[in-house]
């Protein structure tokens, strides 16, 4: 369930979840700004036994999540809060967690066209959270060794170096997902860990055709090498 208008999911959360290592029984996986549940129930499917937390600012939305939540008979393995993702802790979240995963808002604010639909906004600019603030959230929740994974426009991948550059998370590895081999990238898979210096790696690329953007069957449970 999304809403008919406003917020709308796009394959971005469909591409993060695909790039997900496997995951032990008992990790503990937080979602920030989960939106209408979309990442946290594909989750909630591949890997039963963890424990995944989803958290959205905004109430319509996260009311929908809980709804997705129950429709799938999740309610064992995945919880929604609805708050604000710079009040929490990892005492308040259920944390410190071993993966954080986040496809933020990925418009700075005052570029481009700001949606007169405050879902959409929220959504697409930086009005609640902007990359910054994401970071070093995300290094106050991570227990140590924990992995940080961010979906973003290919063009924006230095703010997320930058953003992580003044935190304990250090760059483990990206991926360029391309949506036409003759065009530049559509999108970066970032992964940072916490406390460890872990080698800077360029995965390969993932090339995809427009047969496979309409396919659902790309979400296999382990495809990191």
């Amino acid at each position: 369930m999304q809403p008919a208008e406003g917020y709308r999911y796009s394959m971005d959360p469909f591409w993060l979840c695909s790039q997900v290592p496997s995951v032990c029984s008992g990790d503990r996986i937080l979602d920030i700004g989960c939106g209408c549940g979309i990442i946290p129930v594909i989750l909630g499917y591949c890997f039963p036994q963890s424990h995944i937390t989803g958290i959205e600012i905004q109430t319509e939305l996260a009311e929908i999540a809980l709804k997705n939540v129950i429709k799938n008979n999740l309610e064992q393995t995945v919880s929604i809060m609805n708050q604000d993702i710079k009040t929490i802790n990892p005492e308040s979240a259920g944390g410190p967690f071993d993966l954080i995963l986040s496809n933020p808002p990925y418009k700075k604010q005052n570029t481009g066209r700001l949606n007169p639909d405050t879902q959409k906004a929220i959504a697409r600019h930086e009005i609640t959270m902007d990359i910054q603030v994401l970071a070093l959230k995300a290094e106050t929740l991570l227990r140590h060794k924990g992995r940080l994974m961010i979906i973003f426009p290919f063009e924006r991948l230095i703010d997320i170096r930058n953003a992580v550059q003044s935190t304990s998370i250090n760059p483990e590895w990206i991926r360029y997902i391309y949506t036409a081999q003759e065009k530049p990238p559509k999108r970066v898979v970032f992964s940072g860990r916490k406390d460890i210096s872990a080698p800077n790696r360029t995965l390969s690329p993932i090339y995809l055709s427009p047969r496979d953007m309409m396919d659902l069957n790309i979400l296999p449970k382990r495809i990191i090498p």
